[in-house]
Order: structure tokens, then sequence, then C-alpha cells
């Protein structure tokens, strides 16, 4: 199979969930244009500034990426390292462009097929549900439509190319990854949009009071 992908992509995901999915996307397409290299449990003091933490996952882990593909399973968003990875990602004045895949079971759990409820509007959309719960912050911060569109009149028709952070299903990307891998770069040249960089205060990241009420788990 010729190789598709044109932009280094850094890949962030859980290990123990979704290890299947990464390694097929490696088996596919080769790893040259991806960076699996993930922060583990003790890569980083994490007594050390915020900016300082962000930094070192910059420099020493996304490398030369400009892209963020977050595979999203049922425990992702709770997982530490993958937070701050993202957080990471989006730091500064060169943020990578980000791209949340969603594993095809979780995929059918957070979208239901709906009516649109704006005036004199039928048509059929797809409503999420419990977005808030299984995404992950900063992909869901970034996937607010409100944040670049006024949604006073129809809140229910915007697509991805509206939103910093597109999000698509994992068999969907995996027949066509150089076409939302690419997408995700140009949302990172063109800058037009109002990206969430900053994690909530009670949000797992990699920082001492945060992992302090999770001693004992497996972060990735």
């Amino acid at each position: 199979m010729n190789k598709v992908v044109r932009h280094k992509t850094f890949i962030s995901y859980h290990h123990r969930n979704e290890q299947p999915e990464k390694d097929k996307i490696i088996y596919n397409f080769g790893g040259e244009d991806f960076i699996d290299t993930s922060v583990h449990e003790g890569d980083i003091d994490t007594t050390l500034p915020e900016d300082s933490i962000m930094r070192k996952i910059r420099d020493k882990y996304l490398k030369d990426s400009t892209v963020t593909l977050v595979i999203v399973g049922e425990e992702t968003a709770q997982r530490p390292f993958i937070n701050s990875e993202i957080q990471a990602s989006l730091w500064g004045n060169r943020p990578n462009g980000l791209l949340a895949v969603v594993t095809d079971d979780l995929y059918n759990k957070i979208y239901d097929d709906g009516t649109c409820s704006g005036l004199n509007c039928n048509c059929k959309v797809r409503n999420p549900r419990n977005h808030s719960y299984y995404l992950p912050e900063l992909v869901y911060k970034n996937r607010d439509i409100a944040r670049n569109k006024d949604i006073s009149t129809c809140p229910c028709h915007y697509n991805n190319s509206q939103v910093y952070c597109s999000l698509t299903k994992f068999s969907t990307f995996i027949n066509d990854p150089d076409k939302y891998i690419n997408e995700a770069f140009d949302k990172r040249v063109g800058l037009n949009y109002k990206i969430a960089k900053r994690l909530s205060a009670n949000t797992p990241k990699i920082q001492r009071n945060s992992l302090s009420s999770l001693a004992g788990s497996s972060f990735r």
C-alpha cells in the first residue's frame, strides 16, 4: 500500500484499551509519518510549573509534529497523560491541528439520529449525547460550535470545517486518513478559530495535585 499521510502526526491514545486501533494505523500506513512516543508515569516531574511541563512534552515527545490525532475510547477522557498531551499540542503560537478519531463502538453510543430543532427546519441531523463525559476536555471544547459561529438561529447545522477539532469514527478514518489529517493541518495554518488551550483545574493531567487522587491507577 502506498504511503498516504503527508504531515507528521502525533498519536495520543489509551494504551490498555485502544492499542489495536493504533497498531492498525501503523500497520496499514507505516510509522514514518506517525510519532508514537507517549508520555508515561515518571517521565516528567509533576511538580514543575505548567509552562515547563508543556514545553517538555512538546520538545521531547511531540517533536516536529504538526497534527495531533487522539484515538477516543470510553476511558480516554480520564487519562491524565492524554489530556496533557493534547494541551501541549495546542500550547503556544503554533498549535498542532487536532483530530479526534472515535472507536466505532463508542461512536454509536455518543450519537443519535435526530431532527433539526431550528425554526422551520425538519432535516435529519446527528445529535451528540454524553460528549462532555466521553470526549477529552480540549477535544470537547474545540468542537463547541458556539466558539466560532452565531448559533442563535439554528445550532444543529454545522460541520467539521467550522470547529477546530474534527471528529470521525475509526472505520471512516482508516479508509482515508490522508483526508482527515490534511484537513486538521489546514486548520492549523489558517488559525481562523478561537482555540481552547487550557485544561480545567479538576481535569486529570500531569501535575501533582491532579495525579494524587489517582494514585495506583494505570495512567496510560
